[in-house]
């Protein structure tokens, strides 16, 4: 796919904008220039090395354009909009030293080896979300490298990255992301983070990138200096929104959006991208840009033979996020379905809230195991709780018991094994591995990591960062908020560090490399379906139970979870073939505990 040379910026189809946007070199001795700055009739490159100043030509569409002699890869530059301070490229590829400084003109050229990668399928996916700052001691790309192999071995073949797109101080969780397309500094390079994508495909594992497009983050946010890219109607709670449905400009914001889901696909070979918060990505025109967005990755997925995989967060269930565009849905591949996580919490810690939402013990996970959700509503329709109906297809409905948000937003970051105990988590990870979702852990569940995952960010603002405090208090006011690191406080970070794999509890990594084969072995043999589950329950005795059967082969997966860590009496359920497994060590087969699992197989 390569750029007509004689195309002027608007006239680019729009899976190939991202190519001319910002600074890139042409040879070894110039560099094309490019910036969206339509209501700015002077743009000018301050060279920062040099101190050279150069005018930019302003073009159809509101660009502006030129080709600078003597610039080259590694050299640092600013924008000056009408006369005024200087400022990053909206389109920045690094910002080396950091959201205020010069951005940093990038060669894109790189020794790629996964020519032949093809990703798992969708239904096949096991996810490991992990965070790139706090994966590992140096929490950088290339140190996440080494963790590849241990993730392949408990039979993991996909990793979700929180976002890096490069955000205000040392550390953040990366929804304060202000340059979107500037993997974040802390992390390492451009090419450091293609050498973690290139090496996790030589691995077998895909890599997808949670991306933020509902707002950007509260420091170093210049997009409002270069053009009209923020809205002046819609806010968020965290910071600016994009100006998508703006009546004059709002078609090529909206290209520049989607520029950067192409860039992030096609420059860094990533297999998919999770938008955050999709239900906060205000659009009242007459068709949301999450439809476009969908319709830009299908068109460059058949363009550049690669499959991409767009996923949605959704706090509750979206009927129309699947479905097609062109029958009238969002076009997405798959969508966090939340009340899962929630329904099972509610069960083990009955009366508790780690969300803005209220689920009943027992019922709630009855529903969704029979149903596949119990909260539902799309980005037009009012979102509320939903009654009892038929089963949705759910295989592309991402499960978890545990993840970012979920930890994050108790007050002290505690893991679900934590505020529960080691067998409630291993008997929730049974039911999670083999239900017809898609799994995804967060990174150091597999081993029971003790180390919290508190919210923190590093903003420099004193204003910006009392602000965080007191917001957390008052998004969360169930919550007592006066234990643990406050989310300003370096140790919030370096205590979300998790450790070794080897010093984590080794039943635990067994107990999750059991269930990923299993559930490996049943897709396999087609055993695991939406369409194929039977669910059984008694909710007074916190008993599910979900079976399945193909052809001769039949399945069971019995699970009881009760609320507190005392209770001991088991109780007597129907089971169908050989126990294969069990998360409290042999017993009766027909006998489950409290916080208990047993698997059964019959050929």
């Amino acid at each position: 796919m390569n750029v007509p040379a004689t195309s002027t910026p608007d006239q680019i189809p729009t899976i190939q904008l991202h190519r001319i946007l910002g600074a890139r070199p042409v040879d070894d001795s110039q560099t094309s220039f490019c910036v969206w700055s339509p209501d700015h009739d002077c743009v000018e490159v301050h060279l920062a090395d040099s101190g050279r100043v150069v005018g930019l030509d302003r073009v159809e569409g509101g660009y502006h354009v030129a080709r600078i002699d003597g610039v080259l890869a590694g050299d640092r530059y600013f924008y000056r909009f009408d006369g005024g301070p200087d400022r990053p490229d909206p389109a920045s590829r690094y910002q080396a030293e950091g959201v205020h400084g010069p951005s940093q003109v990038v060669d894109d050229s790189f020794p790629w080896t996964d020519n032949a990668w093809q990703p798992p399928a969708n239904r096949g996916l096991v996810v490991y979300e992990c965070h790139i700052g706090t994966w590992t001691t140096a929490g950088t790309f290339v140190a996440a490298i080494d963790r590849l192999d241990d993730l392949v071995d408990l039979g993991f073949n996909a990793i979700e990255l929180m976002p890096v797109a490069d955000a205000a101080g040392r550390w953040n969780w990366g929804y304060d992301g202000v340059c979107l397309f500037a993997p974040n500094r802390n992390y390492g390079s451009p090419d450091d983070f293609r050498r973690l994508v290139d090496a996790a495909h030589a691995k077998g594992v895909a890599v997808i990138l949670d991306v933020v497009y509902n707002h950007l983050g509260p420091e170093g946010n210049y997009l409002g200096d270069a053009g009209p890219y923020l809205s002046a109607k819609h806010h968020t709670v965290w910071g600016s929104a994009p100006n998508f449905d703006d009546a004059e400009h709002g078609v090529s914001l909206r290209r520049f959006f989607m520029a950067n889901v192409i860039y992030w696909l096609e420059e860094f070979h990533l297999d998919g991208l999770r938008l955050d918060a999709i239900h906060c990505m205000m659009d009242h025109s007459g068709r949301h840009i999450v439809k476009d967005m969908a319709d830009a990755v299908r068109d460059w997925s058949a363009a550049s033979g690669r499959r991409a995989m767009l996923i949605a967060e959704s706090n509750v269930y979206d009927e129309e996020m699947l479905v097609p565009t062109a029958d009238g849905g969002c076009g997405f591949d798959a969508q966090w379905g939340d009340d899962f996580l929630h329904s099972v919490f509610a069960v083990v810690r009955p009366g508790e809230r780690l969300c803005c939402r209220t689920y009943e013990s027992g019922t709630d996970l009855e529903q969704v195991l029979k149903m596949g959700y119990v909260f539902a509503g799309t980005l037009t329709n009012q979102r509320g709780r939903r009654p009892m109906g038929e089963r949705i297809d759910t295989s592309g409905l991402i499960y978890n018991i545990q993840n970012h948000d979920f930890i994050g937003n108790h007050p002290l970051g505690k893991r679900l094994h934590q505020v529960t105990s080691l067998e409630t988590q291993s008997a929730a990870a049974a039911l999670l591995m083999l239900s017809p979702g898609i799994p995804m852990v967060f990174m150091g569940e597999e081993f029971a990591c003790e180390q919290p995952f508190a919210f923190f960010v590093d903003f420099g603002d004193e204003s910006l960062r009392k602000a965080v405090v007191e917001g957390r208090r008052r998004e969360y006011p169930q919550h007592d908020w006066s234990g643990g690191a406050s989310p300003i406080d370096e140790a919030a970070f370096y205590q979300a560090k998790i450790g070794e794999a080897a010093d984590g509890n080794q039943p635990m990594r067994h107990w999750y490399r059991s269930l990923i084969r299993i559930r490996r072995d049943w897709l396999g043999h087609g055993l695991i379906s939406s369409d194929g589950v039977q669910i059984e329950t008694n909710l007074a005795a916190g008993l599910f139970v979900m079976r399945y059967q193909r052809d001769e082969m039949s399945a069971t997966v019995a699970v009881r979870l009760v609320e507190g860590i005392t209770a001991t009496d088991p109780i007597e359920f129907t089971c169908d073939g050989k126990l294969i497994l069990d998360s409290r060590g042999e017993s009766a087969d027909g006998m489950i505990l409290p916080n208990h699992a047993k698997v059964f197989l019959s050929l």
